[in-house]
């Protein structure tokens, strides 16, 4: 073979070397990309996917709470001269305060000894879907007699606001957790029983000027009332309660 046909044989070698490497780095570069593309997916779907059963292990039993004269979101004796409307929301982080630090006392105090009934009402969507669902669960709850506990469940549970804590799966496995008749309760979700109560909770806690949760309306025997803005300390709603008692005594 002539030194020519030598040289191009080579060239051609050569050149087609160049384009195996050309393939093969080619096919690597979209492997690695692929790989990265599946692994950033996968993440998304961890970080934003609703919890599985394994993830709703951490739910915890609140400390047992007496709920005299329970009746739906009403907790006390009809009679009772003091009546506290709340106006609240499950994920409202204030609202958990007050409901884990200062409504036990108010119940020792006031609602076990007859002076005051507590009624209970959802701010719908305020802080988000989550708000919501937890809002009709709390009154699906409610049809079995547990209202409260389910309301405590909740408050004892929070872990942030739109992130999963009170999703479906976390919502059923308290409900499982409280002994409730779960083919019940999950009928009594799947239909929305209460969505539209709860919205229209809302609507008229807005109405009667409640700009944010929580917030509480004191009414006296007299029918006066005193607006309590935020989760205010004890001695604040013991102001108010004793006023109004005071008010009835006259």
């Amino acid at each position: 073979m002539s030194a020519r046909k030598t040289t191009r044989a080579a060239q051609r070698r050569r050149e087609r070397q160049r384009r195996e490497r050309i393939i093969i780095m080619t096919v690597i570069a979209g492997v690695i990309l692929l790989v990265g593309g599946l692994f950033l997916l996968a993440h998304q779907a961890e970080t934003t996917a609703t919890p599985t059963s394994a993830q709703v292990t951490d739910i915890v039993l609140p400390p047992a709470h007496p709920h005299p004269h329970a009746d739906g979101n009403a907790l006390g004796d009809p009679k009772a001269p003091v009546t506290i409307v709340e106006y609240s929301d499950f994920q409202c982080p204030f609202c958990g305060r007050f409901a884990r630090d200062t409504e036990p006392r108010l119940i020792q105090d006031y609602v076990v000894p007859g002076k005051v009934r507590l009624v209970y009402r959802s701010f719908g969507d305020w802080v988000g879907p989550e708000s919501l669902l937890a809002a009709e669960a709390a009154y699906c709850a409610g049809d079995q007699g547990k209202f409260w506990d389910f309301h405590d469940m909740l408050f004892y549970n929070q872990h942030g606001e739109n992130r999963g804590a009170f999703s479906r799966p976390r919502i059923e496995a308290m409900a499982e957790k409280l002994g409730l008749d779960m083919k019940a309760f999950r009928q009594c979700l799947d239909a929305h029983k209460y969505r539209e109560r709860a919205m229209q909770d809302m609507a008229e806690g807005q109405k009667a000027g409640v700009q944010g949760t929580p917030g509480f309306f004191v009414i006296a025997p007299d029918g006066s009332q005193t607006f309590i803005e935020g989760a205010q300390p004890y001695q604040r709603f013991k102001e108010a309660i004793e006023k109004a008692l005071a008010g009835e005594k006259k």
